[in-house]
């Protein structure tokens, strides 16, 4: 892994920032425990990947590759998962306990049980985001072997 982990880091303490004050700006409103609105995590924590990937793009130029790049996403989107998790695992069990018994009434899989299964629900849903924005992102800065050289270097069977 040849990436820079220190850009990697910053990015994904940016994308768990934006989390966060999504999240707040939500339960201000009052929308804290409603459910669906934690889909635009995922445009958060993708647009998120996307500059990070790009960052990276820039600085590594055709050195740039793909597994790189994939990897990067991954870790910061793994860390990010990690570091939203442990706010919301501090917000609902010491700051606003209630929005927990919420939320566990809205999510029937967890119905009943504790502030533990929320955590795990987040987490799971994070760390899955983290993975099809990586894998959806990475093919717009994949570069293409089909270029005139490598066709020309390859000397096709129907070209003699």
């Amino acid at each position: 892994m040849s990436f820079n982990w220190t850009k990697v880091v910053v990015y994904a303490l940016g994308i768990a920032a934006a989390l966060i004050v999504y999240f707040l700006i939500l339960n201000a409103l009052g929308l804290g425990g409603t459910i669906y609105m934690s889909f635009f995590n995922a445009f958060i924590t993708a647009g998120g990947m996307y500059m990070m990937i790009r960052a990276l793009f820039k600085d590594e130029g055709k050195n740039f590759e793909y597994i790189n790049g994939f990897l990067a996403a991954t870790a910061a989107g793994f860390i990010s998962t990690i570091a939203f998790t442990v706010f919301m695992a501090v917000y609902l069990v010491e700051i606003n306990p209630e929005l927990a018994k919420e939320i566990a009434t809205k999510i029937t899989t967890i119905k009943g049980t504790g502030e533990l299964s929320i955590l795990l629900f987040i987490a799971l849903s994070g760390f899955a985001t983290t993975l099809v924005a990586a894998l959806g992102i990475m093919p717009i800065f994949k570069q293409s072997w089909n270029t005139r050289q490598v066709r020309e270097a390859q000397k096709p069977m129907n070209q003699k």
